[in-house]
Formats: structure tokens, C-alpha cells, sequence
């Protein structure tokens, strides 16, 4: 379009240090700023954009090869090569399935797809289950499950790994031995081990098998209060006690920790722990929807789906928190018991009605 030509070479070598070619094309095309992917490859082009309010995805030039580190914290996404870009960003989840399609892998699938990435799954467990709770569970074999993982990774390679409730001692080692084979990258888990009643989900030997072999191989872990107190061997009351035991169990660990906040603690404020970075805190208002079934799968499924896509963890973490308040926002309504969120709530167009 000789339009569209104008605006983007009109300014080539001119600095782009205003936003003015951003907004003249962003106003061309019908769309806001934040709604409008700009694809820049020198610093200051980026933080013009990202000042103006732009999604920015950096991408390497080698005349700009020295500011490349800077870019890549920057923007909101990096690649080195425009086919990496164009390719579809692939998510892997490990986890047991839910019948009623509320939580576990139903929920990560579409959690995934939602957020933009091609879903596969390797099930831990299948189990019989609806709103009202689990009547029955039949976990797979560690020989199966690494078949799974087999028949996945060679095939149709993950750009991240969300793993949520392994119970077994066997499981985890299988999955933490294919993931180490295949260099896994991206590894969000969702360390499942605590009932909402309090009582423990998988056993001791289980636990500690998860702390040595399995959680160090993490990007970033998702626990809630109850199992912080676990990771952390503190007991958290405060905010101030879930700045203490998300550096415990960092230090400890060696991995980031997204420590949960809304587990009557506090209106579901989130902490996101990392080396040598300041901790973050994610207010939210907490929703008032009874319906929350699948939460927890949910955000580090829409993490998961963000680091794939190419984003730093914070900003994964901000667009799976926004992305899990709507779908509580949407009100679904299913069940008898706590029921299901609406993962759908944002898809548009012909197929949603």
C-alpha cells in the first residue's frame, strides 16, 4: 500500500525519536496504540513506541548488534529472524485431566489457545470429577507418560512447559529426566500439593522429590500460601511473610516464585520473587464470583502461553493476570458446586455465538 510505504519508510534514519509514524500508521489501520504490534530493531525506536503506548517486538539488525541486550528487555517479545517470528509458538502442559473440563489439562488447553499458542498435552492422571469433586482418579505409568513426552517433543518441539499436579515420586522424576534430555525452556509449574481444606495431596517422599529434581528446573513456580508455607518451612500471615518465604524458597530453589496472595490473605494480591530484581507486586481486586474452579491451572497455563510468545516473566505474568480477571469477570455460570470459568471470553467473530 503506497499509504502504508510512506509511513514507514518516510522516517527510515530519521531517529523515529517522536511517535508521530506510530500513530499516523496506527490510525491508518483503525486500531489503538496498545492494540498495534510495532516491529523495531534499535533502542530508541523501541522506547518511543513503548512510550506511546505500542506493543513492541524487537528484532536483531546487526548494525544495531550492540544494543541487542537492551532491546531484549525492553520490548515486549525478541526474536533473531523474522521466520522465528512468523512461525506459531507451541505450549506443552503435563498434568492430570478433568472430566468436567474445569481445570487440570482441559483447562490449560484452552487457557493456551486463548492466549494465542498451539497447545499439546502429556497426561499424568485421568480422573472422574465434575464441580462437586473428584470421584475417582487412574494415573498413568511412567513408561506411558514419557511416551507421551517422546511422541511430543520430537515431533512439534514446545517453546514452553507448563506442568501442574504430578502426585507420584515416579511421575516426577520422568518428567524431570525428558525435560532435561530434550532442554526444555520456558518451565512454568504449578506446584499443586495442598487441598483447599489443608490437607496434603501427594506424600512426603513425593514433595521432596519435587524440590530437588523438578522445581530447580524452573522458569517460574506458582504456589499458593499453603504451599509456600510448605516450600518456605515458614508460616505466612502477612505480606511481609510472603516477601520473606518467596526469597526462601528463590534462594533455595534457584527459580522465580509467583507466590499466590488469594488464599484469604489478602484481595488476591500476587508477589513475583526473582534474582537480583526487586520483588513485584500484582494487585488485583478480588472478582465476586463463586465459580473459580481451574484458577491456579489457568495463570500459569496463560504464563506458560506468554513465554512462549517471546515475553519476560513479569510481563507474562501481567498478561495472564488481566487475562484470568476476565474470565472470572465473564460470570459462567455451570454446575452444582464451584464451576468453571469462561476461558473463552474474549474470542470474537462468527464461531463464538
Amino acid at each position: 500500500n503506497p499509504t502504508l510505504e510512506k509511513l514507514y519508510c518516510e522516517e527510515a534514519g530519521a531517529g523515529k525519536t517522536k511517535p508521530d509514524i506510530y500513530l499516523q500508521a496506527a490510525e491508518y489501520l483503525g486500531s489503538r496504540p496498545e492494540e498495534t504490534l510495532v516491529f523495531e530493531d534499535v533502542i530508541h525506536a523501541v522506547r518511543t513506541a513503548k512510550k506511546a503506548g505500542f506493543q513492541v517486538i524487537g528484532i536483531y539488525d546487526e548494525a544495531s548488534k550492540d544494543d541487542q541486550e537492551e532491546i531484549q528487555r525492553e520490548a515486549d517479545c525478541y526474536c533473531r529472524e523474522w521466520r522465528e517470528l512468523m512461525k506459531k509458538k507451541t505450549a506443552l502442559t503435563i498434568a492430570g485431566s478433568d472430566s468436567s473440563g474445569g481445570a487440570g489439562i482441559q483447562a490449560d488447553i484452552k487457557t493456551m489457545q486463548a492466549n494465542g499458542v498451539y497447545a499439546m498435552s502429556a497426561i499424568t492422571a485421568l480422573t472422574a470429577q465434575n464441580t462437586t469433586g473428584v470421584t475417582g482418579i487412574m494415573e498413568v505409568s511412567p513408561e506411558f507418560l514419557e511416551n507421551q513426552l517422546d511422541a511430543v517433543i520430537t515431533d512439534i518441539r514446545p517453546d514452553a512447559v507448563k506442568i501442574g499436579m504430578v502426585s507420584s515420586e515416579k511421575l516426577i522424576k520422568t518428567i524431570s529426566k525428558k525435560l532435561k534430555e530434550y532442554h526444555a525452556e520456558n518451565i512454568v509449574v504449578d506446584p499443586v500439593m495442598v487441598a483447599t481444606s489443608g490437607s496434603r495431596l501427594i506424600s512426603e517422599n513425593a514433595i521432596e522429590t519435587l524440590k530437588t529434581q523438578l522445581l530447580p528446573m524452573a522458569s517460574v513456580i506458582t504456589p499458593n500460601i499453603p504451599e509456600a508455607e510448605v516450600l518456605s518451612g515458614m508460616e505466612i500471615k502477612t505480606e511481609a511473610d510472603m516477601e520473606k518465604a518467596a526469597e526462601i524458597i528463590c534462594n533455595t530453589l534457584g527459580c522465580a516464585v509467583l507466590l499466590k496472595g488469594g488464599h484469604q490473605l489478602n484481595d488476591a494480591n500476587d508477589l513475583l520473587f526473582q534474582k537480583e530484581k526487586e520483588p513485584v507486586w500484582f494487585h488485583g481486586k478480588r472478582i465476586d464470583n463463586p465459580n473459580t474452579h481451574g484458577t491456579g491451572c489457568t495463570l500459569s497455563s496463560a504464563i506458560a502461553s506468554n513465554l512462549a510468545k517471546g515475553r519476560d516473566l513479569e510481563t507474562s505474568v501481567r498478561y495472564a493476570k488481566n487475562y484470568i480477571s476476565g474470565a472470572l469477570a465473564a460470570m459462567l455460570d455451570l454446575g452444582k458446586g464451584s464451576g468453571p470459568m469462561n476461558h473463552a471470553f474474549a474470542v470474537e467473530g462468527e464461531y463464538k455465538g
